[in-house]
This record gives structure tokens, C-alpha cells and sequence, in this order.
């Protein structure tokens, strides 16, 4: 099974889910690391088994996404 995650709140859905953004932060959901491209595989992922790059957005980049009118 694979699955979407938050990189914001890390809130993960399956990705058989028809949710393409967050529900409790409206950020859009990540459904393959954006390293290497390799679908998540654990509800629980905080990083890429296959590269090790970290799921979450940094929170500089989250507050100048906030303050440019959104993060989707």
C-alpha cells in the first residue's frame, strides 16, 4: 500500500484516497519523495527509505509560501 503525507503536519492518507491536500492545514499532500521519486510506503514515513530526504517542508519555506496567499 502506498500513501499521501502531509509535509507540513505529516497527517497520511492513503493514496487510493481521493484528498489531494490536507485537511487539517490545506497544504497539498506529497505522494512520492520529491528527492528521487519513490512512493511512500509507511503512514508513519518522515523520510525516503530509498534517498533519506526528509518529507517535512522547512519553515522558512512554509512562511513564505503563508505569506504569498497559500501553501497549495
Amino acid at each position: 500500500m502506498f500513501y499521501r503525507i502531509c509535509p507540513r503536519c505529516a497527517r497520511a492518507v492513503p493514496l487510493a484516497s481521493s484528498e489531494r491536500y490536507c485537511t487539517n492545514d490545506g497544504t497539498r499532500l506529497l505522494e512520492a519523495c520529491p528527492g528521487c521519486g519513490a512512493r511512500i510506503t509507511s503512514p508513519y514515513a518522515r523520510f525516503c527509505g530509498r534517498c533519506g530526504r526528509e518529507f517535512r517542508l522547512e519553515t522558512r519555506a512554509l512562511e513564505d509560501k503563508a505569506g504569498q496567499g497559500g501553501l497549495g
